[in-house]
């Protein structure tokens, strides 16, 4: 609760105390009860100074009579407690005729100016007498908070590839047997010492060029002659060759170079199977199966088709570089009919695959 503070009407203030002068016959000097003229004004009762404060209550003005240089106290609207009633003397009806009138307490008129009206205030008096509860609250607009600043989206710079993808299908691709070869070999390479980068070619158009050099039908081309096939064999026997003889033992017909290249292919491969079979397992946890490996498939045709016996020995030394356990059922099957080749060195290669394959 607000204290009010303790603020004296001035028109409240102790009943005044007769002072001997000359009659003064006025209406507001008449006993109503016992007139008399010219008979001394009764002694008002004394009362005690009131200690609580008084209420006053605003109100508008009804006299037009000089304003003292004190502000009237208005009590705020909040206040609910009811003012105690306390006895108060009679007081005269201040009029224009008694404004001239001295107080008995003064000892000189004081003089007053005017002072102009007080403007009208534009805040709308609430009733102190309904409960602050019942009051409606003044209603307050949020400030309109300020326009966001717009997001500016800065697209992402686009990734320049570390490998020239396309520069290697066109000489996996190239009719030249060389230049496919040290393709090969680059790609080998690459994966051997930057894995990361090598991933990018793991590509569909980079596994089907080498599936088309395993497949690639080479029983049309040009194999060797009776004269190089001779001097391979004396080569072979140890017997001392002229030089024309050992650069024709040691020439690549167009048929040799072409399985050549079948080998490499399927060894790259198998690189390239185990590439991505380790990347699949970082990503997602999970194991490629032999099946989907790229290019798996063709290398088990291969096996088990291929009229070359270096092919297919090629094709089990694949096999054997991506054997890991989820994988040692199937490969143990696929080896061990291998063993029962015809060629010798399908055999051995088989029985060398095997025995790696029991130790993991």
């Amino acid at each position: 609760m607000m204290q009010v503070p303790n603020v004296v009407n001035p028109y409240m203030q102790q009943p005044m105390q007769p002072v001997a002068q000359q009659p003064s016959y006025n209406a507001v000097k008449i006993d109503i009860i016992n007139p008399q003229a010219g008979a001394p004004m009764a002694q008002q009762p004394q009362y005690a100074q009131p200690t609580m404060p008084y209420y006053n209550p605003p109100q508008g003005q009804i006299y037009n009579y000089p304003q003292a240089t004190q502000q009237p106290y208005y009590m705020p609207p909040q206040m609910t407690q009811a003012p105690v009633p306390q006895p108060t003397a009679p007081a005269a009806v201040p009029t224009q005729e008694t404004q001239a009138i001295p107080s008995p307490v003064a000892t000189a008129p004081i003089k007053t100016e005017p002072q102009a009206a007080p403007q009208p205030q534009v805040v709308q008096q609430q009733n102190i007498n309904v409960p602050p509860s019942v009051v409606p609250a003044p209603v307050v607009t949020p400030e309109k908070p300020a326009a966001a600043k717009p997001v500016e989206v800065v697209p992402p710079a686009p990734v320049t590839p570390q490998v020239d993808l396309n520069g290697f299908i066109a000489k996996l691709t190239n009719p030249d047997y060389e230049v496919q070869a040290n393709a090969m070999e680059e790609i080998a390479n690459m994966v051997k010492d930057e894995p990361q980068k090598a991933t990018e070619l793991l590509d569909e158009k980079v596994i089907n060029a080498l599936n088309n050099i395993i497949t690639a039908d080479s029983s049309k081309l040009e194999g060797p002659s009776a004269e190089q096939i001779a001097a391979r064999q004396k080569l072979m026997s140890g017997q001392k060759l002229t030089d024309e003889e050992n650069k024709l033992a040691n020439t690549m017909t167009p048929m040799e170079q072409a399985e050549r290249n079948k080998s490499y292919a399927m060894f790259t491969e198998s690189i390239m199977q185990k590439l991505y079979g380790d990347e699949v397992q970082k990503l997602s946890n999970t194991t490629v199966p032999l099946t989907e490996l790229p290019g798996a498939v063709t290398i088990v045709d291969q096996l088990k088709d291929n009229p070359n016996p270096m092919v297919r020995a090629s094709a089990i030394e694949a096999l054997s570089y991506i054997q890991q356990p989820a994988y040692k059922e199937d490969l143990k099957t696929l080896f061990t009919i291998a063993q029962k080749d015809q060629d010798k060195n399908v055999q051995d290669a088989a029985n060398a695959a095997l025995d790696k394959l029991s130790k993991i």
